[in-house]
């Protein structure tokens, strides 16, 4: 069999960008991690709260964007109801409050993540990232229930094509904003303490 030196050179080519692009495909997957909580016990603690997060979002994946001609979408890790438990059970504790099984808690909380999604619009030497979470936290103890909404949103623009690293540190910083806002909250705190039996 002949190989004529053009047809080798030509598999070579497109044997090293298939392999240079598989090197530079980004993850699927974006990592976050919440800010500890600063708050400290300032309630009195008998009062055992049972905490469960709910993810009431239409669709699984935190954003998306075309890349090379592809669709890219991304997920999160933790997972969102993860992430939000973890936030919703620190700012608890650091409160006072004891966290337990739904067979021996005093009040429940529960958290429904109902946006946790960056939008990216992407333009030919610019884009923009529109991000939001919000979230509905409600309280139920015996002697009645309280719901709360807390919501962040933030924008950001670029020039040419926006990529993991923006879509990162903008939700990044949304979810830092819902989470302080979480820590500095004092009515989910007094709602537990009111309904608590």
């Amino acid at each position: 069999m002949k190989f004529n030196l053009k047809t080798i050179i030509l598999g070579s080519v497109l044997l090293s960008s298939a392999v240079l692009t598989g090197c530079q495909s980004e993850p699927s997957t974006l990592s976050f991690t919440p800010p500890s909580p600063q708050a400290t016990m300032n309630v009195n603690q008998s009062t055992v709260v049972y905490v469960t997060t709910r993810d009431m979002r239409q669709a699984p994946e935190i954003s998306s964007y075309v890349a090379d001609g592809k669709l890219v979408k991304l997920s999160a890790t933790p997972s969102v109801t993860e992430l939000f438990q973890q936030v919703a059970q620190q700012d608890l504790v650091s409160k006072g409050f004891r966290i337990g099984m739904a067979n021996n808690s005093n009040a429940a909380v529960t958290v429904d993540v109902q946006e946790f999604f960056a939008k990216v619009n992407q333009g030919n030497l610019r884009y923009d990232i529109d991000s939001k979470i919000q979230l509905a936290i409600h309280v139920q103890g015996m002697k009645g229930q309280f719901s709360k909404n807390i919501n962040a949103t933030r924008n950001y623009s670029g020039a040419f094509s926006a990529r993991n690293a923006e879509i990162q540190k903008v939700l990044g910083e949304t979810l830092n904003e819902v989470v302080q806002s979480i820590y500095k909250d004092q009515e989910i705190t007094q709602a537990i303490t009111q309904y608590a039996n």
